[in-house]
């Protein structure tokens, strides 16, 4: 395959160690694709561009980026992509808001998650707003896939995230998260590359509509967090299952996964599960290169 016909996901930040880089809890990928280079995420600080700077990964050539959701260890380091490229929009969802708290943690006390506040109205101009509703697109074969899956409050509720409107509270459906769908190779009927940052409505829900947004499509690698690090064996086995049933040929994972399911997927998924750290780049292949 030639190099312009590649595409390649490098880890810019992660919370797992690497000699020589940042750590810290987020998450920041850039995906250069044959038509387009995007960065999904910001981790929390300017973490990520230093990492990028080390690699030698020039930000200023990112075309566009994606903020996955609206929460604090992925929104806030955008100020520090702004400073350092000055044409690239960001796309986020129209339900996004400094509005996430969380109960979980083991605290009873609500606290803040979400975006730092001000930092939306800081960079109005450089952000755009994708659909809630409905899939759209940043570049060519690369795709937003918002939620369409009913009743998401529960697993908010059950997780312990919020929503704050005013006085009012709200169990979290988030609405405010995409999923960022890549399409390898040049066919119509192509595979699929499909990252999310946190999973947080589930691999099986993300998964199937991912699916209903692209029928018939193979999905040949899943790459991000999986909000697996307080959830129990028994939940693990689910989400094995669950990729097993998709048919999904790797699952590259890290961020808010956790050790203990990341050893217990292994488990279950023999020769597919890889982890994710900063500095590390790889190849996403077709099926037919697999």
């Amino acid at each position: 395959m030639r190099q312009d016909e590649r595409t390649i996901v490098t880890v810019l930040v992660d919370n797992a160690e690497a000699e020589g880089l940042c750590s810290e809890w987020g998450l920041s990928l850039l995906v250069h694709t044959p038509k387009a280079r995007v960065l999904l995420d910001f981790g929390q600080t300017d973490a990520f561009a230093l990492n990028a700077d080390a690699l030698g990964a020039d930000l200023r050539e990112v075309d566009c980026a994606v903020l996955s959701h609206a929460h604090y260890d992925h929104a806030d380091g955008m100020g520090a992509f702004f400073e350092r490229n000055e044409h690239a929009l960001l796309y986020l969802s129209d339900a996004c808001a400094e509005s996430c708290w969380s109960t979980g943690g083991g605290s009873a006390e609500t606290h803040y998650i979400g975006i730092r506040p001000g930092l939306l109205a800081r960079w109005a101009d450089r952000l755009c707003f994708a659909p809630h509703d409905r899939v759209s697109s940043v570049a060519p074969g690369v795709h937003l896939v918002p939620h369409a899956t009913p009743g998401l409050e529960d697993v908010g509720a059950d997780a312990g995230m919020w929503l704050r409107d005013g006085d009012a509270w709200m169990p979290d459906s988030f609405a405010h998260e995409l999923t960022l769908v890549v399409e390898l190779g040049i066919a119509p009927d192509g595979d699929l590359l499909v990252l999310n940052s946190c999973s947080h409505a589930g691999i099986g829900v993300i998964v199937g509509e991912v699916r209903a947004a692209f029928p018939g499509r193979r999905i040949a690698a899943y790459v991000g967090g999986l909000h697996l690090f307080r959830a129990d064996d028994k939940e693990v086995v689910e989400v094995a299952r669950a990729v097993r049933e998709a048919g999904i040929g790797q699952l590259w994972c890290g961020h808010c996964t956790g050790e203990r399911a990341i050893e217990l997927l292994r488990c279950e998924l023999p020769g597919r599960i890889s982890t994710l750290r900063p500095g590390l780049s790889f190849e996403v292949c077709t099926a037919q290169s697999l």
